[in-house]
């Protein structure tokens, strides 16, 4: 019985929003309203003191202002609790501390008050931006909630008519109700978004609603691709040892990542705009979007054609200033990260990403299957191993132009794990970018949302052990495995004094979709199986 109650326990969602209304009215003056609207039942402890004690609103007063509407509670009894006025505090954003260029940022905290289990808080308040303030009206909702069941999620677009609204929405087949001006769109049962790793951008399970009123994507750029005259360069400490191209925008770029402190602004709360080279060099900080444009602009300042790049998701048809997944700098081909040195990892994930430039134009990226190899010798003593390896990593982002680079690795392995005269040794792994290198040894049975995996991948591996002194006592062995994710065959033969092991992996799509999760798991499973990565060896 008290294991029944627990499970029931375990099942109970934290919060259930019984409605959200999201309603924005773009007015003729080219103003922008958005009024919210929430009702939430709270059903654990766990959903008032650490998930939906506090609603979070941030504003730019610069041109925004926000007024509270209602905010009051509904205990279990029936008792009213109006939040009183000490429950409204005014702070600075976190993502805008240590940036005084944006200290003039705003978060309204609204505390809910009278929380009890079985208690419904409702909220309402409205954010109004002056007209001018933004060049259209952009909308990018996520519809769900980690934590809470929604009932019901109203998305309402109210705009003159005759204004063409474009839309798209990922992972629902709901379409709008269209009465001249006024869109809304109506989802309901939505469940609890778990907050799975691994879960792809605007995939998963989870709608993605993007609106805007900008004809085209350049359109809704344009606000990024006002630059001032200011001639900047890196400074000299930086470019004193880089003499080619690629070592100049290494330089550069490490400069960009470890010589700027970073800052979570984006560009739509500061009315898309963004703060010129010259300024984020002087105060030595930069958000996301800063940093793009200011490491492109250094590019060029040493005669490298570099240009700002925004990368969308592929599944994202609507594609604007709020939903960029990522700003990188594009140049012969590579697309460069602003996070770390080095490519972006989406130079790997073209199957499910696009790239543009500030135009709206799209830039090609190389994409291919990563294909990776490796034939290592080894010979075992009873003191140690000496291992000669070489691999090869195709595409090899590394370097430009350039692919199918052999690299070479020799080892020397000594104190041999030993247990009562039986020696253990596990082959080793590819590097870089193995499956291995990925982090993905342990993984939960069950899945709600979609998977997602650095690149697709065709590994294979072969290692041939020579055996001095000691014999084997590892038993030969053939697994295979195919379904609709991919493949693996490994393979332990005893052979002529050797040991040979063959091991491969192919995993063809990078979004791996629920009901597929556990063909993807049974193949990692056996990947990962220690059994099947180690010898066991008698002196």
């Amino acid at each position: 019985m008290a294991m029944m109650l627990a499970m029931q326990l375990n099942a109970t969602v934290d919060g259930t929003y019984k409605s959200i209304v999201s309603e924005y009215t773009l007015g003729t003056d080219g103003s922008i309203t958005q009024r919210v609207s929430k009702v939430l039942k709270y059903n654990t402890h766990h959903s008032f003191f650490k998930l939906f004690g506090e609603t979070f609103v941030i504003y730019n007063p610069e041109y925004q202002k926000v007024k509270v509407d209602t905010s009051y509670t509904i205990q279990k009894d029936g008792t009213i609790i109006k939040t009183p006025a000490n429950a409204f505090n005014y702070v600075l954003p976190s993502m805008a501390a240590k940036a005084p260029d944006y200290n003039k940022l705003t978060e309204l905290v609204i505390t809910h008050t009278g929380l009890e289990l079985g208690a419904t808080a409702y909220l309402e308040y409205t954010i109004t931006t002056e007209a001018g303030a933004y060049n259209c009206l952009d909308i990018d909702e996520t519809i769900g909630v980690q934590g809470a069941d929604i009932d019901k999620y109203q998305v309402i677009v109210n705009i003159p008519e005759g204004t063409a609204l474009r839309w798209s929405l990922t992972d629902s087949k709901v379409k709008p109700t269209i009465k001249g001006g006024k869109y809304t769109w109506t989802f309901t049962g939505i469940k609890s978004a778990k907050g799975e790793a691994n879960t792809p951008y605007s995939y998963g399970g989870v709608p993605h609603l993007a609106a805007t009123t900008a004809r085209t994507l350049a359109d809704n750029l344009m606000p990024l691709t006002i630059e001032t005259r200011d001639l900047r360069r890196t400074p000299s400490e930086y470019l004193k040892n880089a003499k080619s191209d690629r070592e100049r925008v290494d330089a550069i770029q490490k400069y960009i990542v470890s010589g700027l402190a970073n800052c979570g602004v984006k560009p739509y709360h500061t009315a898309n705009c963004v703060r010129q080279c010259g300024r984020v060099m002087e105060t030595a900080y930069g958000t996301e979007a800063e940093k793009a444009l200011a490491m492109a602009k250094l590019m060029r300042a040493e005669g490298l054609q570099a240009k700002a790049a925004v990368v969308y998701p592929t599944a994202q048809d609507v594609k604007t200033v709020r939903n960029v997944a990522e700003y990188c700098v594009y140049w012969e081909g590579l697309l460069l990260s602003v996070k770390k040195t080095g490519e972006s990892p989406l130079m790997w994930r073209g199957d499910r990403y696009t790239v543009c430039d500030l135009a709206g134009e799209n830039l090609e990226l190389p994409y291919k299957k990563t294909e990776i190899t490796l034939s290592a010798k080894s010979e075992i003593s009873k003191q140690k191993v000496t291992t000669e390896a070489e691999y090869s990593v195709n595409p090899q982002r590394n370097v430009t132009k350039k692919e199918n680079i052999n690299n070479k690795f020799s080892e020397e392995k000594k104190g041999l794990e030993e247990n009562n005269g039986y020696i253990t040794y596990t082959l080793p792994s590819p590097a870089p970018r193995s499956v291995d290198t990925w982090g993905m040894r342990k993984l939960g049975k069950e899945r709600n949302a979609a998977f997602e995996i650095p690149y697709t991948v065709n590994e294979k591996c072969e290692y041939e052990l020579t055996l001095n002194g000691v014999t084997s006592v590892t038993k030969s062995v053939q697994k295979s495995l195919k379904n609709s994710v991919g493949s693996v065959n490994i393979s332990i033969e005893n052979k002529d004094g050797k040991i040979v092991v063959k091991r491969s992996i192919e995993l063809n799509t990078s979004i791996i979709p629920a009901n597929k999760y556990k063909d993807f798991l049974t193949i990692m499973r056996l990947w990962n199986n220690d059994n099947m990565r180690k010898v066991i060896l008698k002196k």
